[in-house]
């Protein structure tokens, strides 16, 4: 149904820096701005040349940070490139982490109006992941909430925590967003969340992180379809049905 693009710095002596290692010295020597257009356009361009092959597409989202929110041209340049190739703005959607939103509400309201205006779906990244003010998704204007994989895998732990998911999945539904579950990994996680009516989902039970070329492959091979595409490994019943006992006692009615 979607992908995410991640980045990655390959240095010239073969290591790869995971996002962790250089993404909050850019934060806070401002070239975090550069890089979030550099990885916009890269992925617009590369959505462009897929449309173009008449391959298969799905819309991919893209981080931003929230300091992208005090500059009023923000929303131009966003526009512009998209224009540049031609690329329908739903076939991508911009995301801010939680944390951003909360510590600049006001500032990233006013920047998610804008994307909305112009047809880019927003979304809330890492809900859940400590930060939460539930009043801020009553009026924010995201189309996603995207919930953190940490908090999703804490609340599955127990009982009272897949309780706890289920009413909350459903309170964030009925404010009318869309909800993914991020980080899932395995058979019994997607059951669960199947069983407490978690649509759509994030994460390596689908595929780990690829390679542009990689991704280009798996969209050649994927089922794309208003359904949403399903890996080629996961072709099959899964082993955890609701008449397994160990779901069966955790099962919410």
């Amino acid at each position: 149904m979607g992908a995410e693009a991640l980045v990655r710095w390959e240095r010239d002596n073969g290591t790869v820096l995971s996002p962790n290692a250089f993404i909050p010295v850019y934060e806070n020597n401002g070239k975090i701005i550069e890089l979030d257009f550099y990885v916009f356009e890269t992925v617009v361009e590369f959505i462009a040349e897929n449309l173009k092959a008449g391959r298969e597409q799905v819309p991919i989202s893209i981080n931003a940070s929230s300091l992208h929110a005090s500059d009023p041209q923000t929303i131009n340049t966003y526009i512009n490139i998209l224009k540049k190739y031609s690329v329908d703005p739903t076939m991508v959607e911009i995301e801010l982490t939680e944390t951003a939103v909360v510590s600049e509400y006001e500032s990233v309201r006013k920047l998610f109006d804008s994307f909305q205006l112009h047809g880019i779906k927003t979304a809330m990244d890492d809900f859940g992941s400590g930060y939460s003010v539930l009043n801020t998704i009553v009026d924010i204007p995201v189309d996603v909430i995207k919930i953190d994989r940490g908090f999703i895998t804490s609340c599955l732990e127990t009982d009272r925590g897949i309780y706890f998911l289920k009413h909350l999945i459903d309170m964030i539904r009925n404010l009318g967003y869309q909800i993914i579950c991020e980080g899932v990994e395995t058979d019994e996680q997607i059951e669960i969340l199947r069983q407490i009516g978690c649509d759509e989902i994030q994460g390596y039970w689908y595929s780990k992180p690829l390679k542009m070329e990689d991704y280009k492959e798996l969209l050649q091979s994927e089922k794309i379809s208003k359904g949403g595409a399903k890996h080629p490994n996961r072709q099959k019943v899964l082993r955890y049905t609701l008449g397994n006992e160990n779901l069966k006692e955790r099962k919410i009615q």
